[in-house]
This record gives structure tokens, C-alpha cells and sequence, in this order.
């Protein structure tokens, strides 16, 4: 009998997660591992490169061990991971130093010195098609070169994070174009590694250590005997290139339409659409390869989601609640009782709003999360659906800007944890003024990754096809409701006044953003986040 079987992995800041699909996208086994966090200065967060591998080897071994399926049923397995960070090794894929994951703040001096320069528009930014931070290679292999100048006679390969995992499966050295395009090296629009890019960075000499390029879905090696004996696989299974974890998401959501907005509600506000127009003349967060041939993934995004809502109940109504003697209460428990606060609740247009940067942001100076316009009225309903709705207001600020680039067409394609909350779902529904498609993916990562696999098996012909039979049809479509379409226009547009204020940029661009076009209660009623028209 021929394979039949697909394994997806997926490495993602706390877990590593190994999952076995069958054909058909539905899931055999699944297993994890834990994933530390080193800490060793401020502003640091390393990972262990070898336990990382153990780490994979453990959630993939149980994950066999689990399915009862032979390992030569294994068609193909793919890896994917957070995008960015840093994983430096030798050529035999030992690490020279402590990986660095992309939350890393360390070089954010170096950063501003390079936006601050005339030349980073049409040197960096106008070939990436994307914004540069702190945790990116570029950035922190300039202050390894500055702090650790011995690491770079050392290192054979500078890899992502599933590229490390992939070399140490196959024993082959490659980085994958969806990673390479989003850590500030490759020219977006050729899909090659641009000379001028590295010059100014002043990183010409760290060139010559980025690996050959592999596709998604390209076979990138097979599993050595060393790796087999590990992890439980047969020595020999094709391992494709798979894709980085934001798009591994895409393509578990069903994303392969153009100008259809997919909304992730996680730990960040991730907001995507697919374009096959590319513009790296805009202020994009983040442009990248698609899995999808001849396409680009415009993202903007933020790590300021869903971990708002986390943060005030575990931190505010949690610990009142264990403080007052109620300590038996689990998290979903709590949760449960901020939704009974809210249900049939409706906010006034001038009642207060969140701020919804718990995690920082570069949106505001010195951003922090902040109530705005509370009163010796308001109680507690206010403050909590005031919360619900700042995580919408952090997506939608991020829709706002998707929609100075591309026009947004369609149902929205919706998953992540506000997914699992009837009213939540409802209210972004109301707020994004389109039908909202509550896509079932809760390993997203691992399905992601694994429908790579299954086009390098040759299960399917091409990623469209393996998208459409792995992935399920939405659990259910939500419509919005126009009257509440319109309040959380007005409640957006205070919010957008309020932000801009703070930004020194009270009279800057629009402070909504529209529906996808023809699909909201009205063509002609704008939707947060719309600019107004403007006669010609």
C-alpha cells in the first residue's frame, strides 16, 4: 500500500507540536513537547539549540508511538516555526551559540540607526517590502558582530527556526522562501538574496552563510538513519521546505483567494491577505511568499491580541476573585463569567474604550494599555467589554492599513482563540461591518505545514488542490448586525482620535476602515476603519 500518511511539526515559542493527518486533512495523532524560554540579561529570550532538537525528536517519536500507524506510511513530513529569531550552527548542524527567538530586544539601538538613515527606503525597504525590528537576523547578527565577533568564524549556516529542525532531520543545509523573505534579506520580488541589502547593513561578509533556497513544498532532503533512529521515522522520508508559521496559518484557514482578509485571533493580532500585486513602496508590516505560486502574504500584525483579554483575567479579575476566597475557579470558569457580564450589554457611543497595548507598541511613544473615559457611572460591564472590544480595535487599526494596499473582497476567513466565544465572534463580525467565516483550525501549525507535504508526497498536484481537500468548510458564517456596525464605527473612530493624539499625528489618515467590498449590510454605510471619499 502506498503512503498515505502526512506529519507536521510545528515549533512555536512554548511547544513543539507534532501532528500525523491522513489525506484528507483530519487528524490521527498529536503530541507536544515544552519549549524553555533562557532569559539571561534583560530584553534577552534564547532557546537551547540542542534541546530544542530533543524536543522535536520526543513530540515526533510519541506522536508515532500514539497514531499506531506503521512510520513507512509517512508519505512526507514538513516543519514550520516562528518566523524570525536566529539559529547560527556548524556544518553539522550543532548550534555555535543559544538560538534567538523573535521576541529579542537587544538590538533595537542598532534598528533605529538604520531607520534613521536616508538610504534604508530605497537600499532596504523598497527591495524587502517589509518593516525591520529588533528580533530579526539582520538586526541581531550586527550586535553578535558587535558583542560576539568570534561567532561569525564559527558559524556554517544562519537558519530559522525550521530550518535548523530540517537540517538536523536530513542532514541538508536550506532555508525556505516564505522564512527568507521575511527576515529582511531576500528581495521580494526576484526572490533572491540581494548583495546592496547586505552592504548596507554592513553585513556582506554574513552572506556567504545563508544556504541555498528551497520551496514550500519542494522535497528539501530525506530523513537520515541518524535521524531516524531518534525520532522513530524511516530513514528515507522525504522532507519538504515547509513554510513559516504565519503562513502555515494561512493555509490551515484555507487562504488561497486574493484579496480575501484572514483574520488569526492569538497572541498577536495577525491580519492577512493574499495579493498577486506587489507594491514594496508602501509601509507594509510584513510582505512575504506565499505557498501559492506567483503571490505575495501582506501581513500586519502585533503581538497585542487576544493576550489582552489573558492579561486582565488573569491578572485583574483573578486575582480580586482569589483574594475575595474563590481560588476554586479555573480560567475557563472566569472567562465564562466575563462573558455572562457582557451578553445583551451595549456600550454607548462616549461609554469608555481599552487601549490595547499590554505588550507594547511603537504605535504610540512609550506605548502601554490604558481605560480611556471612565466616570463614577460605569461599572464593571464597561471595563470588560471594553476589553473584548480593544482587542477588535488593535485588529481593526491593522485591517485600517491592509486596505491602503489592497481592496478587501469577500467573507472574512476568522480562527483563533476569539473563535471559541460566540459573542466575541459576533462582535468582530459587527466591527469588520462582512460575513465572518469561523474557520475550525486549532492546530494550524502542524495542518499548515503538513498540506506542503502532502504536494512533495504527490498527494496532491499543487497547494490550491491540497488546501481545498485538508482543509474544512467554515463551522459557521456570521453575519454583522448594521445597527452595531455602525456603533462600533463611531466607538473606532474615538479610539483612532485618541491614538493619534498620543502619536503626535492628530490630523493623520482615516480613522476606519471599510467592509470587504459589496459584502457588508450596506455598499454605501462605511465599516470601522473606511477613509472618507474625497471628490476629485
Amino acid at each position: 500500500m502506498a503512503p498515505r500518511y502526512v506529519l507536521g511539526i510545528d515549533n512555536g515559542g512554548t511547544f513543539t507540536k507534532a501532528a500525523i493527518y491522513d489525506a484528507d486533512g483530519s487528524i490521527i495523532a498529536l503530541d507536544q513537547a515544552h519549549l524553555d524560554t533562557l532569559t539571561p540579561k534583560p530584553l534577552f529570550s534564547e532557546r537551547d539549540i540542542e534541546e530544542f532538537w530533543q524536543a522535536n525528536v520526543r513530540a515526533i517519536r510519541r506522536c508515532l508511538e500514539a497514531s499506531g500507524i506503521d512510520p513507512a506510511e509517512i508519505a512526507a513530513l514538513a516543519v514550520t516555526g516562528h518566523g524570525n529569531g536566529l539559529y547560527l550552527v556548524d556544518g553539522q548542524g550543532r548550534g555555535v551559540r543559544p538560538g534567538i527567538i523573535s521576541t529579542d530586544g537587544r538590538a533595537q539601538s542598532i534598528v533605529d540607526e538604520w531607520m534613521a538613515d536616508p538610504q534604508f527606503r530605497t537600499r532596504m525597504r523598497a527591495k524587502t517590502g517589509s518593516e525591520i525590528w529588533a528580533g530579526q537576523p539582520p538586526a541581531l547578527l550586527a550586535w553578535l558582530d558587535a558583542n560576539e565577533p568570534d561567532v561569525w568564524e564559527r558559524t556554517d549556516y544562519v537558519l530559522c527556526a525550521k530550518d535548523f529542525i530540517r537540517f538536523r532531520l536530513t542532514g541538508k543545509a536550506a532555508i525556505e522562501t516564505t522564512d527568507c523573505s521575511a527576515i529582511g534579506f531576500l528581495d521580494v520580488r526576484s526572490l533572491r538574496l540581494d548583495p546592496d541589502v547586505f552592504d548596507f547593513l554592513g553585513l556582506t561578509r554574513w552572506m556567504g552563510k545563508i544556504p541555498e533556497l528551497c520551496g514550500p513544498a519542494d522535497i528539501a532532503g530525506y530523513v537520515t538513519k541518524e535521524a531516524a533512529e531518534l525520532t522513530g521515522l524511516v530513514e528515507g522520508t522525504p522532507v519538504a521546505g515547509g513554510v513559516m508559521d504565519v503562513a502555515a496559518g494561512a493555509l490551515a484557514a484555507g487562504l488561497v483567494t486574493e484579496n480575501e482578509l484572514c483574520v488569526i485571533t492569538g497572541t498577536w493580532s495577525i491580519n492577512e491577505v493574499i495579493s498577486r500585486e506587489l507594491d514594496t513602496s508602501e509601509d507594509v508590516f510584513l510582505t512575504m511568499a506565499y505557498a501559492v505560486p506567483d503571490s505575495w502574504l501582506i501581513l500586519e500584525a502585533s503581538p497585542n491580541g487576544v493576550s489582552n483579554l489573558d492579561w486582565f483575567v488573569r491578572q485583574v479579575i483573578r486575582q480580586t476573585l482569589e483574594r475575595f476566597g474563590h481560588e476554586e475557579l479555573n480560567d475557563g470558569e472566569v472567562f465564562e463569567i466575563c462573558e455572562r457580564m457582557i451578553l445583551d450589554f451595549t456600550p454607548g457611543e462616549d461609554d469608555p474604550f481599552f487601549v490595547p497595548y499590554v505588550n507594547g507598541t511603537s504605535v504610540i511613544p512609550d506605548g502601554r494599555a490604558e481605560f480611556v473615559g471612565l466616570t463614577a457611572f460605569h461599572d464593571i460591564r464597561h471595563i470588560v467589554r471594553a476589553v473584548y472590544e480593544g482587542v477588535i480595535f488593535s485588529h481593526m487599526y491593522h485591517i485600517a492599513k491592509l486596505r491602503e494596499y489592497t481592496t478587501l473582497k469577500g467573507h472574512v476567513r476568522f480562527t483563533g482563540g476569539a473563535a471559541n466565544s460566540k459573542i466575541w465572534t459576533q462582535m468582530f463580525a459587527d466591527a469588520i461591518g462582512a460575513p465572518v467565516d469561523v474557520v475550525d483550525a486549532a492546530e494550524s501549525g502542524t495542518l499548515g505545514t503538513a498540506i506542503c507535504s502532502a504536494v512533495a508526497a504527490g498527494l496532491y498536484p499543487d497547494i490550491h488542490t491540497a488546501v481545498e481537500s485538508m482543509t474544512s468548510a467554515p463551522r459557521e458564517t456570521v453575519h454583522p448586525n448594521p445597527e452595531f456596525t455602525d456603533l462600533f464605527r463611531r466607538r473606532y473612530a474615538r479610539f483612532r482620535r485618541h491614538i493619534d493624539v498620543l502619536a503626535g499625528n492628530a490630523a493623520a489618515g482615516p480613522a476606519d476602515a471599510p467592509a470587504p467590498e459589496a459584502s457588508g449590510p450596506s455598499a454605501s454605510t462605511p465599516a470601522p476603519g473606511e477613509p472618507e471619499k474625497k471628490e476629485d
